[in-house]
């Protein structure tokens, strides 16, 4: 079983500003005081814990991850025990040399992306009832859902370690344009989730979600 640690947070973004945010994904002179708004208007929410399990996982990337990796989990598990130093000869050194010391060996991002996207599917389906609309290829978002006559834009980020809240914090103000046009043009009530995802373990997971929803 995947351990799941989910924080939420939420905007309620009123219509009439989205006119600003988008001059501001334009214009770098506005971004700052469009970003200090947004957080302005970013309230916090609750935390809680589920479990998922790896075949279910597997299922969800299969599903909803536009990365074509064969097996990501086992691209992470053998990360971990790269990292860990497994592969190691003892008192032999690494079999490489780094010309840059700031960068060493990396993850397959490709597998991190999945699994993101995997995990962002199945909250969107166990946490709000979603069911999947439309999965865009190369566009965002990354998943078009509805539940309860709302349309859902659901968009995954994911990184191995490191701080979920951090993805949220860049990419706020795109996401948040996103939804605000997208409540114009729908019919609907649209609500986004921007889904950040950390892999703090092999089995266990960090998640921030934030929950954007276009008011009049």
């Amino acid at each position: 079983m995947i351990e799941l640690e989910v924080t939420r947070s939420s905007i309620n973004f009123p219509r009439n500003m989205q006119a600003r945010v988008a001059h501001a994904l334009a214009r770098r002179t506005l971004q700052e005081d469009v970003r200090n708004e947004l957080d302005a208007l970013t309230t916090a929410g609750d935390s809680f814990r589920t479990s998922l399990s790896t075949t279910t996982l597997d299922w969800m990337m299969t599903k909803y991850s536009e990365q074509l990796v064969f097996n990501p989990r086992r691209e992470i598990e053998h990360w971990f025990a790269y990292d860990s130093g497994a592969y190691l000869d003892p008192g032999y050194p690494p079999l490489f040399y780094q010309a840059d010391r700031r960068k060493g060996p990396s993850p397959n991002k490709s597998a991190v992306a999945a699994i993101g996207e995997g995990v962002a599917g199945f909250l969107a389906q166990r946490v709000y009832g979603c069911r999947k609309l439309a999965r865009p290829n190369h566009d965002c978002p990354d998943i078009v859902m509805e539940a309860n006559n709302t349309t859902y834009l659901v968009e995954a980020k994911a990184s191995l370690g490191g701080n979920a809240a951090d993805a949220i914090s860049e990419n706020k103000l795109s996401f948040v344009s996103l939804t605000a046009t997208s409540a114009i043009l729908d019919v609907r009530p649209v609500r986004g989730l921007l889904v950040s995802t950390s892999i703090a373990l092999e089995d266990s997971y960090r998640i921030h979600i934030l929950e954007v929803n276009a008011v009049s």
